[in-house]
């Protein structure tokens, strides 16, 4: 398909708690917008994450020609091995005019550093992060829920979870948690762990925000979860930029930057001196549609 025949951008980011389309001309002026579900296939499953993008594919394009169209989908979880050629075989069957998939951190390195040199980091219901240093990219972390253990929404909700059972037990120490997540529940403590367990990651990192505010009323045990998972985010960010050659700046993106105020300065006393992140107020999305039209004037990233 050659360059002139593509005359709109698509946007795909997916993570672990929603999806995102956007739409747009050349030019990145958004022409429609939709949010849909989770789209993580390590999380929600291949076959769920089709239907994902299926649905919001179909929506979003609703009246376009799909030859004229450029699409690049960046989703946690599904770019690599055998769940990212899935995923491009899926796509490729709509017809678009140039295509690609690859990891939703593919969206934030384009977005976060620009093509500098730097590290790039999300930190949404996952945590990940990438050094680009001369054109190579050095992966650290993002394994999935089962693996990592620090820094992302799903670690901050299942502490959160941890700490109410601890309570309810006897052996915890904070009321403030136990409250805050038998009123987020809506029912019982003592009989929901079947429905925490059916709801899987996403609904685990749904409790994140109540240790956020049980610390900001004081909460030890706040407290201590805070310093436990920021610990491993700079352990992270320690790692990654050893993979710098010349330096460079580190970029952290994701739902969970909104917190930026709490997080930053335990993350201060972690890196002990060294250069702190900054906390990107930019959004994936807009690193999709750049990589969209990447694709549409040079075929890659």
């Amino acid at each position: 398909m050659s360059e002139s025949k593509i005359k709109y951008l698509l946007g795909i980011d997916g993570g672990g708690t929603k999806t995102e389309f956007l739409l747009t001309d050349l030019n990145e002026k958004e022409i429609k917008r939709i949010f849909l579900g989770p789209s993580n296939p390590v999380n929600i499953g291949i076959e769920n994450t089709k239907a994902v993008l299926h649905q919001g594919i179909t929506e979003i394009c609703e009246g376009f020609d799909f030859a004229e169209i450029s699409v690049f989908a960046g989703l946690a979880g599904g770019g690599t091995g055998d769940l990212k050629t899935e995923i491009n075989n899926f796509i490729g069957e709509f017809g678009f005019g140039a295509y690609l998939n690859g990891r939703d951190t593919d969206s934030v390195v384009k977005i976060a550093l620009k093509d500098e040199d730097g590290v790039a980091m999300i930190m949404g219901t996952g945590i990940i992060a990438f050094s680009s240093c001369e054109g190579e990219l050095h992966r650290v972390s993002g394994r999935g829920y089962l693996i990592d253990k620090g820094g992302c929404g799903f670690n901050y909700g299942s502490d959160a979870l941890t700490a109410a059972f601890e309570y309810l037990d006897g052996r915890g120490e904070s009321a403030l948690i136990f409250n805050l997540v038998e009123e987020k529940l809506g029912q019982s403590l003592d009989s929901s762990a079947p429905a925490i367990y059916a709801g899987g990651a996403t609904f685990v990192a749904s409790f994140a925000p109540i240790v956020f505010e049980a610390y900001k009323q004081g909460d030890d045990v706040a407290r201590k979860i805070l310093e436990r998972n920021t610990y491993e985010v700079a352990k992270i960010i320690k790692t990654a930029r050893k993979h710098l050659k010349n330096g460079g700046k580190t970029v952290i993106c994701g739902g969970l930057c909104k917190q930026k105020e709490i997080l930053l300065p335990f993350l201060a006393d972690h890196l002990e001196g060294d250069d702190l992140p900054i906390f990107s107020d930019e959004k994936m999305i807009d690193g999709a549609v750049l990589i969209a039209k990447s694709i549409a004037e040079n075929g890659e990233l």
